[in-house]
């Protein structure tokens, strides 16, 4: 019995020694997933976050809920706007806090610890079983052992290799989700913005009739217009306050969406850069385009979409799983061999005495049914699935971005002509038509026509703005990368 135990402990420890080379091994081939010093600032672990949650489940408080982020807040530049000073959140800033604080994207940083228990998968083997056999009476035989499976070192070694791909293609699925919801947090930000924007608008319009309404009550007094002048002036202000309330809940509405992607209270005040007013055309803005500097060419941006956009890593990343697990079905055709050993009694049989021993029980399996041909087939297959897919994303790319550059190119041509003279002069028609109006020169009518197309001109600016930016936004995430790195 003791030499028994002796035999079995050897044997397990040097399976647990080799086991253990061949891990070491794998550190320093980097099959372990990298530290998080390598990894980018939005990767880490979001595990006190996680315990409040269950913490909240469990207690039945999930009806209260309120957003608050558990990390320190990322603030913009200080303005002393409007009398008094005012954090602005800065669209670099709003990128790193909504990556960082969002519950979105908590969720989605998650699944990489999932992707990391693999590498414990991949280590494990068989537990040894212990056995006991009595045939005395029959075969006057005893038997008590362990039953062992011994696993080729090799098999561990392409196993955690085959980990490590799944976990470089987990993140990089898990880098595509967060890249899209970039995207997203840029268009909540100019929405934002584009409704601040539309809401100066429709105040400074709503000054003019109010003023104009002026003008036509004093000169409905002195008996220069008829009272038709001033219903129409009322109608006009009464018209721009609608419009005007209508913007301020607009701005309101984008606001609790930009709030709540960063992981803000909802109600929480937020202030973000505005628009350069309409006159300083030479004003410059991160939401407007520099016209001083040539937009690159397509062909670049095709370029960089090529080595940058995450689909394409994310199926670069399948085909290196694939080709792991293929290495892994190979190491299996060889199967792992199970054997037994301990200590065997027998009896006093009749032709001699009692003996004791030890037994060894070695079954081979030999592979000449299943040489792993169905696994094997079916990764090849994956693969070249896996390449032809490669080649119709590579195409959608191409659509993807010349799609968003002509969108892009369009916009900034649109923007460029409303701020070269198109704002200005729509402005100088709305002013000089009031002014005609207040000498007697011209009827009501024509001065509210005239305010109202400076209204629509405005209107069809802003739109503009919009659609800058969402090319803008179309064609970063066409490329995989940010335009200005």
């Amino acid at each position: 019995m003791k030499f028994c135990l002796k035999a079995s402990s050897y044997v397990l420890l040097a399976l647990l020694t080799s086991v253990g080379y061949l891990v070491w091994l794998c550190i320093m081939n980097n099959c372990l997933p990298a530290q998080a010093a390598e990894l980018p600032a939005i990767l880490y672990s979001d595990t006190e976050q996680a315990k409040e949650i269950k913490k909240e489940l469990q207690t039945k408080t999930e009806a209260q809920y309120q957003l608050k982020p558990a990390r320190p807040r990322i603030t913009g530049e200080i303005s002393t706007q409007e009398g008094g000073p005012t954090t602005i959140l800065q669209l670099k800033a709003a990128y790193k806090e909504g990556l960082m604080n969002s519950p979105r994207t908590a969720a989605v940083r998650a699944l990489l610890d999932i992707s990391k228990a693999g590498y414990w998968a991949a280590t494990a083997s068989p537990n040894p079983t212990v056995h006991y056999e009595n045939g005395y009476i029959s075969e006057q035989t005893r038997r008590m052992g362990s039953d062992l499976t011994f696993s080729p070192p090799w098999k561990i070694v392409f196993r955690l290799l085959a980990a490590k791909a799944q976990y470089q293609e987990t993140k990089s699925e898990v880098m595509n989700t967060l890249w899209g919801f970039r995207n997203d947090l840029r268009r909540a930000y100019t929405e934002v913005i584009v409704a601040e924007a539309t809401y100066q608008t429709i105040s400074d319009i709503l000054k003019l009739t109010s003023k104009l309404l002026q003008v036509s009550a004093k000169r409905y007094h002195a008996g220069d217009v008829p009272e038709l002048d001033v219903l129409k002036a009322r109608l006009a202000m009464s018209q721009s306050k609608i419009d005007q309330q209508q913007g301020k809940t607009r701005i309101e509405r984008a606001k609790q969406q930009l709030n709540i992607m960063l992981g803000r209270p909802a109600e929480e005040d937020i202030e973000v850069p505005k628009l350069p007013s309409f006159q300083l055309k030479a004003e410059k803005s991160d939401f407007l385009p520099d016209f001083e500097e040539a937009l690159p060419s397509l062909g670049y941006f095709i370029s960089v979409a090529l080595e940058n956009r995450w689909e394409l890593k994310v199926i670069k990343q399948q085909l290196k799983l694939t080709s792991s697990q293929l290495r892994v079905t190979y190491g299996n055709i060889i199967p792992d061999e199970p054997f037994s050993i301990g200590q065997s009694r027998t009896g006093n049989p009749s032709p001699g005495p009692r003996l004791l021993g030890f037994y060894v029980v070695a079954p081979i399996e030999i592979p000449v049914y299943n040489f792993q041909q169905g696994d094997i087939a079916r990764l090849k297959a994956t693969a070249r699935q896996f390449y032809l897919q490669y080649a119709g994303q590579r195409n959608q790319v191409v659509a993807d971005v010349s799609s968003a550059y002509k969108n892009l190119v369009a916009a900034r041509d649109r923007i460029r002509t409303y701020r070269e003279h198109v704002l200005a002069d729509s402005e100088e028609v709305a002013r000089l038509a009031q002014r005609s109006y207040e000498v007697g020169q011209s009827d009501i009518t024509s001065t509210l026509q005239a305010q109202q197309a400076n209204v629509q001109i405005r209107s069809q600016y802003l739109d503009a703005v919009t659609s800058y930016q969402q090319a803008y936004t179309d064609l970063e995430q066409s490329i995989g990368i940010p335009i200005e790195d």
